[in-house]
């Protein structure tokens, strides 16, 4: 099983990232279709991209951070307080998009849930029990990854902050992805 014009490795790694444009996933898309052996390839890069992809989790530690930035990783960092309602872009050069929700006290916290939800349609994202947080910044660093663009681009980031001998305290932040 040969291919006379083979889809080049860098451009499949593009297809499963997302950062084609629609004409050419289209020209990737047909030549897949009839095409055993490039098909086969690309099932390759998509196993590398989905191992890549958990190998990331929803919420990060600062140390995890730099360690990915360490590696090479293209991190963009951009900082939300509590009832914060913005845009922001993942831009083509980025491999991750960090959402620092901070302006917090964190002194004395046992836990923190996260529930992520869509503001126009409420529906559920996410809903992550005892997220890590680093009490020292008064943050909690939310790793935004390409792949996430199929998911609602208007969402709702709730902390619930849970401190003994307190009733849980809630954080919100809105958070408008637009992904270029």
């Amino acid at each position: 099983m040969n291919c006379e014009t083979p889809i080049a490795w860098a451009t499949l790694v593009d297809y499963w990232a997302g950062d084609l444009d629609d004409a050419e996933t289209d020209a990737v898309d047909e030549h897949l279709f009839g095409c055993g052996a490039c098909t086969a390839a690309s099932a390759r890069v998509a196993g590398v991209t989905l191992a890549l992809r958990s190998a990331v989790p929803t919420v990060v530690l600062r140390s995890a951070l730099e360690r990915m930035r360490a590696g090479g990783a293209r991190v963009r960092e951009n900082g939300f307080t509590p009832g914060d309602r913005r845009e922001v872009e993942f831009t083509a050069d980025a491999d991750l998009l960090i959402h620092r929700l901070g302006g917090l006290d964190l002194k004395g916290v046992e836990r923190i849930d996260l529930q992520i939800t869509s503001e126009s349609t409420g529906a559920l994202v996410a809903d992550i029990e005892a997220v890590p947080f680093d009490s020292a910044e008064g943050a909690v660093f939310i790793a935004c990854q390409r792949h996430y663009a199929a998911l609602p681009n208007d969402t709702v980031m709730s902390l619930s902050i849970h401190t003994a001998g307190a009733p849980p305290r809630t954080a919100t932040y809105t958070i408008l992805h637009k992904f270029l």
